[in-house]
Parts: structure tokens; C-alpha cells; sequence
């Protein structure tokens, strides 16, 4: 933001039009400086799960392969292979062929043996102690594509680039997520809706939960 230069002239209107601020205010706008900033190291993007299957060691869970729309040489790249918990709440034919939200720059991790490289995000309702009882996919509007950008108005556009990897000691993603939620449907970081270049994200099964 660029400072008001219209009073740099007058020093005496200067001094009177901008008190400095208190240690309190200046402490209070660096942490709020500092929780935006972590959204803007996320990478989120609309994914296509081209195939699914159960993991042969783990029967909760499946492995899928998602395209997000990477190149390589001008060629698209393979999918991603990403391993989720979802075998319990989604059925195998519907998330298959289906568009989802994808945080593509998680640290690669293996997960029973399996390379995951990314992470779908979901809704979910819980009872009051903690249990969860329910989950539904993160959907893009229709017409969206794989690679996509989701951003956040009053955080990120599409110009903002994102960290390659996101580093677990540093919990972007963690102090990010926090701040997820869906209301009526519509997903939300901070009262700012996801949102791709066809529109909103939303979760069709879920109207109100948090986002992990």
C-alpha cells in the first residue's frame, strides 16, 4: 500500500494527521500481517481424479491420481498420486472422474508404503466430541479445470506465488487451515470465499463445517 503523499509538503500536517502508532497497534498489525500472509504460501488448485483404487495395505484407505494440470516441455505431465482417508465417507464411483480441490505443494509423505503428493480437502461435521460423522468433497464450479488457482479476495490472486514446498516445521498449512470453513455451503478462508476463475467452491453434502 503506498503511503497518502500529499502531506509530505507540509511537515506540520504530517505530524498532526499521522500520530505514530502504539506498540499495542504496531504489534497487533504485524500478527495480523503475519496469519494473511500463510494462505498466500498454499498452493490450492482444481484437480481431476482420473482413477481411483483401494491401497492394497490399508482397506480405509485410496489412492488416486489426480491431474492438476502440470507441464512439462509443453506436455502435460502425469497425475499426481495422492493417498486419502476418504474410503469410509466418499464412494469409489462418484470420486472417480470427479473435480476436487487439491493443496498441491504439501511435502511429499508416504503414507503405508504409498508416495502421496498432495492433499484433497474436504468438509466435514463432527459430533460434540470430536468424532467425524460426515465428509464431503470440496468442488469447484463447473467448467473449471485442472490447475485452476484457487484464490482468496483480500489475500492472494492469481499472481500471487506460492512456496514450492510447504515446510512442516513451519505449519503454513496448519495456521492456514484453521481459518477454513463452510457456510451454506460455500467454502471460506477468513470470511473470504474460495473461489476459481468459474466462480465459488463449494461442498455439495455439507452446508456448515470446517475444511481439512
Amino acid at each position: 500500500m503506498l503511503l497518502n503523499q500529499s502531506s509530505v509538503a507540509n511537515p506540520i500536517l504530517n505530524s498532526v494527521a499521522s500520530p505514530q502508532p502504539s506498540t499495542k497497534d504496531t504489534v497487533a498489525n504485524n500478527t495480523e500481517q503475519s496469519e494473511e500472509d500463510h494462505i498466500s504460501k498454499l498452493d490450492i488448485r482444481v484437480g481431476i481424479v482420473r482413477s481411483v483404487s483401494t491401497h492394497p495395505d490399508a482397506e480405509s484407505l485410496y489412492i488416486e491420481q489426480v491431474d492438476v494440470g502440470e507441464e512439462e516441455d509443453g506436455q502435460p505431465k502425469k497425475p499426481r498420486t495422492i493417498v486419502s482417508g476418504l474410503v469410509r465417507y466418499v464412494p469409489k464411483d462418484y470420486l472417480e472422474g470427479r473435480a476436487v480441490i487439491v493443496v498441491g505443494n504439501m511435502k511429499p509423505s508416504k503414507l503405508r508404503g504409498v508416495i502421496s503428493e498432495g492433499m484433497l480437502l474436504c468438509a466435514m461435521e463432527k459430533e460434540v466430541d470430536g468424532q467425524v460423522t460426515k465428509v464431503g468433497l470440496l468442488e469447484p464450479a463447473e467448467r473449471s479445470k485442472p490447475g485452476d488457482k484457487v484464490t482468496f479476495e483480500g489475500y492472494t490472486d492469481e499472481g500471487t506465488a506460492p512456496v514450492p514446498v510447504l515446510t512442516p516445521k513451519r505449519k503454513w498449512f496448519e495456521k492456514a487451515q484453521v481459518h477454513f470453513s463452510v457456510k451454506d455451503g460455500v467454502a471460506y478462508y477468513k470470511g473470504s470465499p474460495f473461489r476459481t476463475v468459474r466462480g465459488f467452491v463449494r461442498c455439495k453434502s455439507i452446508s456448515e463445517g470446517p475444511i481439512s
